[in-house]
């Protein structure tokens, strides 16, 4: 946080969770999306609503996201930054943000399986 733009050194430790994570919520996510049905539910609303509600703000949370890495922890390019370790980096930000768009695609789904004929 104190230096802005400085390219964080690489540590072998910090890449371990991160990636078995993405993995992990990408395989729940396909496996449910292919093998398990929502089942019929009556509708409800309230949770309707808060599952949509929370779609939206997992949406917005990996907006944000992106915004402050990029435009607070993007390294200058030109003083000799690692562009091998800053292409690992931002592929492991690009899977972690699609891997919160499938959350928020299976939130939506629920919210409107509960919503009904809504």
């Amino acid at each position: 946080m104190t230096y802005p733009g400085e390219q964080l050194p690489f540590e072998r430790s910090d890449n371990l969770a991160a990636p078995i994570m993405i993995v992990a919520m990408q395989v729940a996510y396909w496996y449910r999306l292919r093998c398990v049905p929502l089942p019929p539910q009556r509708s409800n609303p309230i949770l309707s609503h808060l599952f949509l509600f929370l779609g939206r703000l997992a949406f917005i949370f990996g907006g944000s996201l992106f915004g402050v890495v990029f435009f607070r922890h993007l390294p200058e390019i030109n003083h000799g930054a690692d562009l091998w370790l800053m292409f690992r980096r931002g592929l492991q930000l690009m899977a972690s943000l699609f891997a919160l768009f499938c959350v928020t695609l299976e939130l939506e789904r629920l919210g409107r399986a509960l919503g009904g004929s809504q």
